[in-house]
């Protein structure tokens, strides 16, 4: 099932069109025998063709809600996903294999050849970038007219470059002063990632000692324990605690 990533607003009638193509995935999950399935599906066609002509808002509104908790209680658990879609087993899988478009300034002319219309498009679309460029900077970074934009012409492979903008001065004077804090934040995360790093190598050196003395004293008892089981050899009382220290270092 292909799951598309809603924009930032969806019509009343996307909604009842992405919801009739859901049903209709899900359905399809459910039923395995075809011709079932295609009765299934007119009579789910049916239900949305009743009120298809509403003009009540508020009514269409509510029925839109009541089919998606109809769909939500009754959705598959495990729908079938198309391998290309979110989800798939192929998912992105050749996204890395993907060549940038800038590539194709490279092509031979020869090469050029065998797509004589899409080349063609392809000038004229980078002659209407490189006329519109201005504008579309100018309006992306809010700056306005066309006294914060230089028009900068520069040959390179024998291809004009786009015009580069150029900020203000109290721009750049902004951007460093955000480009410092940004800094100061790093610096900051990095001294208590080390801070930490450092505590917690001490805590493990504080166990290992522990773990040293727990050893020690279980070799201390387990030479006390050998004492007293030769003691037909050996007279126990000749023995006390510093005496099986000293032995024992």
């Amino acid at each position: 099932m292909a799951l598309c990533a809603p924009g930032a607003y969806l019509t009343h009638r996307q909604k009842v069109l992405r919801l009739y193509k859901r049903a209709l995935r899900h359905l399809e999950s459910w039923i395995v025998r075809r011709d079932e399935y295609r009765f299934r599906a007119c009579l789910l066609r049916d239900r949305f063709e009743r009120n298809r002509n509403e003009n009540d808002m508020m009514k269409a509104t509510k029925l839109l809600w009541e089919g998606e908790k109809e769909f939500w209680a009754n959705q598959h658990p495990q729908p079938y996903i198309f391998p290309d879609s979110p989800g798939g087993t192929s998912f992105e899988r050749y996204e890395c294999y993907k060549v940038p478009e800038w590539c194709l300034d490279y092509w031979h002319p020869s090469e050029k050849a065998m797509y004589p219309d899409y080349f063609a498009k392809r000038e004229k679309w980078k002659k209407l970038r490189l006329e519109s460029w201005d504008r579309e900077v100018s309006g992306c970074t809010g700056l306005g007219g066309g006294s914060d934009v230089i028009e900068v012409s520069t040959e390179r492979l024998g291809r004009q470059q786009p015009l580069l903008p150029k900020l203000l001065v109290a721009n750049h004077k902004r951007l460093d002063l955000r480009l410092e804090r940004v800094c100061v934040c790093l610096c900051v995360s990095v001294c208590v990632c080390v801070c930490e790093r450092e505590r917690e190598r001490e805590r493990e050196r504080e166990r290992e000692r522990e773990r040293e003395r727990e050893r020690e004293r279980k070799a201390v008892a387990y030479l006390i324990y050998s004492l007293i089981l030769h003691r037909k050899y050996l007279s126990l009382g000749q023995f006390s605690l510093e005496t099986c220290l000293r032995l024992h270092r």
